[in-house]
């Protein structure tokens, strides 16, 4: 996790989060078979887990994430950013501050 302030765009703590349930690993032969899996049992408890560790954040940044896992981070407040690639996380900030 990396909490920035606002106002200053500056990185004032870095926190390492962890999810305490294995995410469940299923073989995606074709387009679309992680969203076809995402609803299974397994994926549920994965999901819950990762909102609780989530709950006090305002914002999500993630290369990849499944739609109901953004559906889900989004019906509680959260602004799910999708599809993003940083090489140092201290390229955050100015990224936050790019997407308004």
């Amino acid at each position: 996790m990396l909490e920035v302030d606002d106002s200053s765009g500056n990185i004032i703590n870095r926190e390492c989060r962890t999810v305490n349930v294995e995410h469940p690993r299923h073989e995606h032969k074709r387009h679309g078979a992680h969203e076809e899996h995402e609803t299974d049992p397994e994926h549920a408890r994965w999901h819950l887990a990762v909102l609780q560790a989530l709950k006090d954040v305002d914002v999500v940044i993630a290369f990849r994430m499944g739609p109901i896992m953004v559906e889900g981070l989004q019906s509680l407040g959260k602004r799910v950013l999708v599809g993003v690639f940083v090489d140092k996380i201290s390229e955050i900030p100015a990224l936050l501050k790019e997407a308004g």
